[in-house]
């Protein structure tokens, strides 16, 4: 390091002196660290020294001197200054404002500024001093250099280890507060947590005055309805709902969309930041801390926020959330093709087969529909996919209601305990009368530990597909899949051992009533007028045919001859009920 003789250059009756701050967070306080404080310090110190004149001040708040990744804009400018010889010497507060990144950054800095003829000094240590007014400068500089490397990184030891004990305990330590939530600050441990909770609401329609938490609530709704994410957006922006930036404070937005702008390579443009789109959309109805889990690391293929999981595998529920954990987990098959909506039609009438799941189209395998203008079961692909071509298949409600009716009663009252098909059929269908039959609170455990196996078991299929993929290579990539997969397992292995005690205790508790069913009618037959087909409603219907019957398959017409219920009867397939899977059935994807 050499010092700089300030005295031998043209101007020699006046040296030029800039100020440089830095800050990681923006404060205005009196802190000894503000910017506020680092500018005014300097300028007394250019004050308080011969011929010396303030002409510059440079200052980056709100980044790193640590990370080497980080941009530090006006530290850049205050090099190209230097390098065109604006200045004779930099000002700086400490050390620690100008480079965290130890003795040999701060060796570079130093001697880069040197090679253009500026000093460096210090105002709150002395001993770092350049000029030639201080010989002991380049003795003390690599010494503060490295203790103010060996600061941060305890700093950050400290910090990373404090955020850890939170994480374990699901806080939301860090980050924006997700839309829709507000945060209270909770004692546990000796920790201060941060828990999440959902923001005021209102009986608001969707409108410039719905609270953010009426639209998350709505987002929900529209989705578990079967509305698409784009036509969620579509109807929040033109009831002028307010998004997730617009619920921000002013400087909060512009820095959310700088940020966003930043990682993306076409910067520039970016969308309306203020419209609603498919993906805000799917970003709420993804996140975990819906239900109140807490969230983990982001998923690199999918981009969405992973749940939290304990040491036992257990997803960490620690806030109180919108909805329940099994109405999440329904809503994530849902938007993943895996559940499929059981709602009235679009024109709100229920019928006892259309759009609830159960009839599927025998050439595209999607959910029919109802059409209220002809009275139709319906299924319209407009276009091709795949091999599939587009098409339009129909069925008449009444025939496709009678048919489906009929032939379930009559397999009802055939089924033949001797044969291993009907004792199947009969199996499935006891255990499902159970559930129905089982008390809230055990029913209610039941299907959300139903939900969480579906998800867990779709969660590791994923994950085995992502390592195939090369998402976890080399032995750090491996070390996480065989610790997530682990944890996957176990959470799978609990589950399925509850749902068998669950659906154990409630089918010993009750028993199918098939003589009730047919005694009910004067003559035995359920469907006769006044019988009890007749008398049930459509709901009713529906839960009876849920018993027997896994899904019903409309295929397309073969010919026009005969009766009308004819020809739909030989159009109609029904994929009768099957037992639930054991735990030997229900075997995890090996690797």
């Amino acid at each position: 390091m050499e010092l700089i003789a300030l005295g031998d250059r043209d101007h020699a009756d006046m040296v030029r002196a800039v100020t440089y701050g830095r800050q990681s967070h923006k404060s205005e306080t009196d802190s000894q660290a503000s910017p506020l404080m680092q500018r005014d310090k300097g300028i007394a110190y250019i004050n308080s020294q011969d011929n010396w004149r303030h002409t510059g001040h440079y200052e980056d708040v709100g980044l790193s001197g640590y990370d080497p990744n980080v941009y530090r804009p006006d530290f850049e400018r205050l090099m190209e200054d230097a390098r065109a010889r604006k200045f004779d010497v930099v000002v700086i507060y400490m050390l620690s404002r100008l480079t965290r990144q130890g003795a040999a950054e701060a060796m570079k800095i130093q001697q880069e500024l040197a090679s253009y003829g500026v000093a460096l000094v210090s105002t709150q240590e002395p001993f770092i001093n350049t000029s030639d007014d201080n010989p002991f400068g380049v003795a003390f500089f690599a010494l503060i250099a490295g203790l103010a490397h060996q600061e941060s990184k305890n700093k950050s030891k400290f910090i990373r280890d404090a955020f850890a004990a939170l994480k374990a305990k699901g806080s939301h330590s860090s980050g924006p507060v997700p839309y829709g939530f507000d945060v209270e600050m909770v004692q546990a441990d000796g920790l201060t947590l941060r828990m999440l909770k959902p923001g005021q609401t209102s009986d608001a329609e969707i409108g410039p005055d719905s609270t953010p938490a009426d639209n998350v609530k709505h987002v929900i709704e529209r989705a578990e309805s079967g509305m698409k994410e784009n036509a969620i957006a579509t109807l929040m922006t033109e009831k002028r709902a307010k998004t997730p930036l617009e619920s921000l404070d002013e400087d909060a937005a512009k820095a959310r969309i700088e940020a966003a702008r930043k990682r993306r390579k076409n910067g520039s443009t970016d969308a309306a930041g203020m419209e609603w789109s498919d993906k805000v959309v799917r970003r709420i109805l993804r996140d975990p801390r819906l239900a109140g889990f807490a969230i983990g690391p982001v998923d690199p293929k999918t981009r969405d926020r992973t749940l939290l999981r304990d040491e036992e595998g257990q997803p960490v529920r620690p806030h109180e959330g919108f909805i329940e954990p099994k109405r999440w987990y329904d809503l994530q098959a849902l938007l993943d093709g895996r559940k499929r909506t059981k709602q009235p039609s679009r024109g709100g009438s229920m019928t006892f087969l259309g759009s609830w799941g159960v009839l599927r189209c025998g050439l595209c395998g999607a959910g029919m529909t109802i059409s209220n203008v002809d009275s139709t079961y319906v299924c319209n692909l407009r276009r091709s996919i795949g091999d599939v071509p587009k098409h339009v298949m129909r069925i008449r409600m009444d025939d496709a209601d009678s048919v489906v009716a009929s032939r379930l009663w009559a397999k009802v009252a055939t089924l033949d305990p001797e044969d291993d098909d009907d004792v199947a059929i009969l199996a499935a269908a006891a255990e499902r009368f159970a559930v129905q039959g089982a008390n809230p609170e055990a029913a209610a455990e039941l299907a959300e530990q139903e939900a969480q196996l579906e998800h867990v078991q779709a969660s590791m299929k994923e994950l085995y597909a992502d390592r195939k993929d090369g998402l976890y290579e080399g032995p750090t990539g491996r070390a996480a899949f065989r610790d997530t997969i682990q944890k996957y397992r176990a959470h799978e292995t609990r589950c399925t051992a509850r749902i068998d005690e669950l659906r154990a205790a409630a089918t010993t508790s009750t028993r199918l009533p098939l003589d009730e069913w047919a005694a009910d009618s004067d003559n035995g037959d359920p469907m006769e007028p006044g019988g009890l087909w007749e008398r049930w409603s459509v709901e009713d219907r529906r839960a009876f045919l849920a018993l027997f019957v896994d899904s019903v398959t409309v295929n397309s017409s073969t010919t026009r001859r005969g009766k009308a219920w004819d020809r739909a009867n030989g159009r109609i397939e029904i994929e009768w009920a099957k037992p639930a899977p054991t735990e030997e059935d229900n075997e995890s994807v090996t690797a």
